[in-house]
């Protein structure tokens, strides 16, 4: 592989993580309620948790490892309840973090960087189980690169880990901006609950 072929297939990846982490998901999700709580630092961690996790399912759809995981039904649903067991045990705990009256002057004040690693943490956690990602990753790999070498494979992966990451970050930090008085950040709370557990419900479903 020479250079040239190199960049083409990181720039492959980071283009597919940019497009692939603008719909609709359980990151996008997570990142948004936690930016409008003034949870900026965990929000980007789970940006950086979030894309991480793409780029081990990209890696294993790329290198052909994810059609044998898809292609069997008894681990895909074991994967499918264990994601969503932690997207709506996530779901919970923000919801109650939300309705708990903050005081300032009670408890450990954490460090920034204990925030990002607990957000990285996070963002793994509710990405890499999930089975619907991984296939869906399988599918993206079948249209576009179905023969990719492993080292074709490596550098896709990577460019889409840098290209979800980059997305994710950026949603943290715009919807960090957001003025604390807009009217609409009443609604996300109860908006972020009903799609988590709509989503993990549905990951679930398609499952079974």
């Amino acid at each position: 592989m020479n250079g040239l072929d190199a960049l083409h297939a990181a720039g492959l990846g980071l283009g597919l993580g940019v497009v692939t982490g603008m719909p609709l998901g359980v990151i996008n999700v997570a990142i948004v309620d936690a930016a409008t709580a003034g949870r900026r630092r965990f929000a980007t961690g789970l940006g950086l948790g979030g894309g991480a996790a793409d780029a081990i399912h990209a890696m294993l759809a790329f290198a052909g490892v994810g059609r044998v995981v898809t292609a069997k039904p008894a681990l895909v649903r074991g994967l499918a309840i264990a994601a969503a067991v932690a997207i709506v045990a996530y779901a919970v705990v923000a919801w109650r973090r939300r309705r708990r009256p903050v005081d300032p002057g009670v408890g450990p004040q954490i460090g920034a960087d204990v925030h990002l690693t607990r957000g990285l943490a996070a963002g793994l956690v509710l990405t890499l189980p999930n089975p619907g990602v991984l296939a869906a990753w399988v599918a993206v790999a079948a249209s576009v690169w179905p023969d990719a070498a492993l080292v074709d494979a490596a550098l896709v992966a990577g460019g889409v880990g840098a290209g979800s990451m980059l997305w994710f970050t950026m949603l943290a930090r715009w919807i960090g901006r957001v003025r604390p008085d807009h009217p609409a950040l009443a609604l996300i709370p109860r908006l972020a609950l009903i799609l988590l557990i709509g989503i993990a419900i549905a990951g679930v479903v398609r499952a079974l």
